[in-house]
């Protein structure tokens, strides 16, 4: 066994996907130009059972590893108006593989302005360098070891994917907004610009290159939405929007989406709080006659029972349509669980949660007569325990349980016109010792 293992009995499991931040209370500093400056710092310390999210247990390779997450923000107000500059790092280390380290950056700039009563705008413009782990995203159910040939196995070596896909992805967007801060009604414009790009390409061998590019976009967005805030714990919205992604190397994935959604949120009794949003969406795609467009109901619902003070409870539930990682068409993924926080004490708080997600493929580029419908099942686990030493400084355990299992384990994957078989599904725990400081 290994020694980390033995932690498991006092530990806590959350979804490997989700990111798992401990809270501390800023510590401000006065900077030049009577900027306030904030630095917290999180260290982490644990093991992965299964780094490339293999489906074979006999490929799977476990590690310890350490990271550091520094984040830096930086802000100024003058009047009504505010600016804030913020820096977020990701750095990880892993024992027994390090050609999966990884060092991630986000840089984010938001500024809001009011220029009279009724009149406001917010700037945000956001860029990240990030990373794909192996075994995840463009690669998933890609093998470390297998048939070796064109239109063989989907291996790393066989591509020569050697370490984590690198990608940029930035962000601009404007928000205009008319109503006065504490009027019944509010109307908002958003307009905002996404790309994504891979970084490397060119150190891939047999059309992996290609395959990259042909995933890069673009997109566009726009929104008008409407506030009512019907009382000081109701308040409702409708919200106009469409969403516009281009795929410069590959424009049989472009597609158009459009949204009308109505959202609540209300304070429904002292103990019970509910955050809704549902709507209609229809998906279509301009230049691919064989995919299927969608037409259905997204939505996204939190109900809070906060029976004392102290204790939480929340049932989720939400739909969504994304593209899929790689082939064309649409991924329609639906999420149930359950969440639970309770404080023993001011400083001491542990957390359960569960997650249930079913994913829809409907594919528009498949290999041959393969089905172009795929079921994939994902069950996450989640347990935590807190500790605040003190309001700056926050000391957790964590450990993170997920499995996931296909109706098409073996499904193939197109890669310049020839066909890699892969293996989809994984099973995954993760544990880890975490303390951040708030300096």
């Amino acid at each position: 066994m290994h020694p980390l293992t033995s932690l498991v009995c006092a530990g806590l499991l959350l979804s490997p996907s989700l990111s798992v931040r401990a809270e501390v209370t800023p510590v401000s500093h006065q900077g030049p130009l009577g900027l306030e400056i904030q630095t917290e710092v999180e260290s982490r310390y644990g093991h992965d059972s299964n780094l490339l999210w293999q489906r074979d247990s006999g490929q799977a390779i476990d590690s310890d590893f350490v990271g550091i997450s520094p984040e830096f923000r930086m802000v100024g107000e003058r009047g009504l108006d505010r600016y804030q500059f913020s820096y977020l790092g990701g750095y990880r280390r892993y024992g027994s593989s390090h050609a999966d380290d990884y060092a991630d950056h986000q840089f984010q700039f938001d500024g809001s302005w009011r220029f009279s009563l009724r009149n406001a705008f917010k700037l945000m413009y956001q860029y990240r360098l990030g990373h794909e782990a192996r075994g995840e995203g463009l690669t998933e159910g890609f093998m470390l070891q297998g048939d070796e040939k064109a239109g063989g196995d989907a291996t790393f070596g066989w591509f020569n994917i050697a370490e984590p896909l690198r990608f940029k992805r930035s962000e601009v967007g404007g928000r205009y907004s008319y109503g006065a801060p504490d009027a019944r009604g509010k109307l908002e414009l958003a307009l905002s610009h996404k790309e994504l790009g891979y970084l490397d390409k060119h150190l891939y061998l047999h059309d992996f290159e290609r395959y990259m590019a042909e995933q890069e976009w673009q997109e566009n967005t726009a929104i008008v939405e409407l506030f009512d805030q019907v009382s000081h714990v109701s308040r409702f919205r409708y919200t106009l929007q469409t969403n516009l992604r281009r795929y410069p190397v590959n424009p049989r994935k472009d597609s158009d989406e459009f949204f009308l959604i109505t959202g609540v949120m209300s304070q429904l009794t002292g103990k019970t709080r509910i955050d809704a949003n549902i709507g209609g969406i229809y998906k279509r795609f301009v230049n691919d006659p064989q995919a299927e467009s969608f037409k259905g109901l997204n939505w996204d619902l939190r109900l809070e029972w906060q029976p004392l003070d102290y204790s939480k409870l929340a049932l989720l539930s939400s739909r969504t349509i994304r593209d899929p990682g790689g082939d064309g068409g649409y991924v329609s993924s639906q999420l149930y669980g359950a969440e639970w926080q309770h404080h023993w004490s001011p400083g001491v708080a542990t957390t359960l949660s569960y997650h249930d997600i079913r994913d829809d493929y409907h594919q528009s580029v498949v290999c041959g007569n393969d089905n172009r419908h795929r079921q994939d099942d994902i069950h996450r686990w989640g347990m935590g325990i807190s500790y605040d030493i003190r309001p700056s400084v926050n000391l957790g355990l964590h450990y993170q349980q997920a499995d996931s299992g296909s109706s098409f384990a073996g499904q193939p994957i197109d890669i310049g016109g020839n066909c890699y078989g892969r293996a989809l599904g994984y099973d995954k725990q993760q544990l880890s010792l975490s303390l951040k400081v708030a300096i």
